[in-house]
């Protein structure tokens, strides 16, 4: 999700500041159009960074596909204003509780889906044939591996999308 995040910013004329745990993840985040790449193995207050990174002006959007571990250096990276678009469902689920005050004074909104409309996905399509744009495909696996593929999945080493087909 996060690169798909990355090539549609793209599009949009975004200039991508991208979060990821290795070097190897981040040289191909550069050269997939990420202005900056933090490491947050690193940097574990990766939001500083951020903000540096941005004169101290903070972003105006985080897509946060991470889950409840990373909400508050998103919110904490943001510019006045600035949104934060929750992906999936990994925050409902996890009973996390978020800081208002993190929230106050600073006109932040945040947004969470986890399945979009039919227009949107649509929409997304028009603009994936009209751009050409591909996912990013780490590993294709047979349908008969599809454990493996999982697996594949939650060693958090593949970089792209892990796709089972039946054919």
């Amino acid at each position: 999700m996060a690169i798909f995040a990355l090539q549609f910013a793209q599009l949009l004329g975004a200039q991508v500041i991208a979060v990821t745990s290795s070097a190897a993840k981040a040289e191909r985040l550069r050269v997939l159009g990420a202005t900056a790449v933090i490491n947050y193995i690193e940097e574990p207050e990766w939001h500083e960074k951020v903000v540096e990174l941005t004169e101290g002006r903070g972003v105006d959007c985080v897509v946060e596909i991470s889950g409840p571990g990373t909400l508050t250096s998103s919110i904490k990276s943001l510019a006045v204003g600035g949104h934060i678009s929750l992906i999936g469902s990994s925050l409902s689920r996890s009973g996390t509780m978020l800081d208002p005050m993190l929230l106050g004074g600073r006109g932040l909104t945040l947004g969470s889906i986890s399945v979009g409309s039919r227009a949107d996905f649509e929409a997304m399509n028009r603009a994936l044939a009209l751009h050409r744009l591909r996912p990013v495909i780490d590993k294709i696996f047979p349908f008969d591996r599809a454990i493996e593929a999982y697996r594949h999945f939650e060693n958090r080493a593949h970089f792209g999308k892990v796709v089972i087909s039946n054919g």
